[in-house]
């Protein structure tokens, strides 16, 4: 990733490539426009901001669901993976594909460095299905060092189920634009003028936390946010309705004020992606439980 400046964001155009914070999350998509140079001040507000090195190696908006494997995991799905008896944090890999009920696995990483595995060895397992978190046992059946080193996992076995709570939050960095809540979505995906250019500083399938540079909209107004979320790898648009609440500016910072928005009932695709982006979030910088 190549670190930016203020001084390197255009305002008022397309940006030529995504924006990401220090750890590769997605800011804001390439393409989309910040309106103002305060806007610019409320991006880099929380840390630095970088560009990806090669944007054509970033995941796109596929327009439809990944295709989806044993157990209901996506291809991009990412997975915690441990050797039984491992205490500590797992290491993290994504799904690259599946066969015959096989999983084809990145090699699991741990602070950059390469979990020790051999074929034969069983690894537990926990990844996301879209509507619950899954733990389940495999056998690592293969090593493949080309093109890139991989793993061959045999089909998941004692799979477990557990249901994401729906109330779950998770900090975010994420910039959104407030639209006008009178519109279609094909007038705002025709215009492409934002109202507002906020960020979301935390998310949950209820709601979020949104920060403003300038006036915070009044309590009880209705907003619609439009933004991209980064799950599985790929990258998709969510537009949500939702009503402002607790517009008060949040810890002295009177400059970027903090308002809250309650989301109205969301569609299943809005609450599915919601949920697999808000799940890597946490799954992230969890502990997986020894024998979970």
């Amino acid at each position: 990733m190549i670190a930016l400046t203020p001084n390197d964001l255009p305002v008022g155009q397309p940006l030529p490539w995504s924006l990401l914070d220090e750890a590769g999350n997605l800011v804001l998509g390439s393409g989309s426009v910040i309106p103002e140079d305060r806007d610019v001040a409320l991006v880099f507000r929380h840390g630095t901001v970088c560009r990806p090195e090669d944007e054509s190696g970033e995941p796109e908006d596929s327009g439809r669901p990944a295709n989806a494997g044993p157990l209901g995991l996506q291809v991009g799905t990412l997975l915690q993976v441990k050797s039984p008896g491992q205490s500590g944090r797992a290491a993290a890999s994504r799904l690259i594909g599946f066969v015959e009920q096989g999983l084809f696995a990145t090699w699991p990483q741990l602070g950059g460095k390469e979990l020790q595995l051999q074929p034969g060895e069983k690894v537990l397992l926990r990844g996301f299905s879209g509507h619950a978190i899954l733990s389940f046992e495999s056998t690592v059946t293969a090593i493949c060092r080309s093109p890139f080193r991989y793993l061959v996992l045999s089909a998941p076995a004692e799979p477990q189920h557990m249901p994401v709570r729906k109330a779950t939050r998770v900090p975010t960095r994420l910039a959104a634009y407030l639209v006008d809540p009178g519109s279609t979505d094909e007038d705002a995906q025709a215009s492409r003028e934002p109202t507002r250019l906020v960020l979301l500083t935390d998310l949950s399938t209820g709601g979020a936390q949104i920060q403003i540079a300038g006036a915070v909209p009044a309590s009880g107004a209705p907003v619609r946010l439009c933004f991209h979320l980064r799950t599985a790898a790929l990258d998709s648009e969510i537009m949500v309705d939702g009503v402002v609440r607790n517009a008060l500016p949040a810890d002295g910072d009177t400059e970027f004020p903090t308002f809250g928005v309650v989301f109205d009932a969301l569609g299943e695709r809005e609450l599915t992606l919601l949920q697999c982006f808000i799940y890597e979030q946490l799954l992230a910088n969890a502990r997986m439980q020894v024998g979970a």
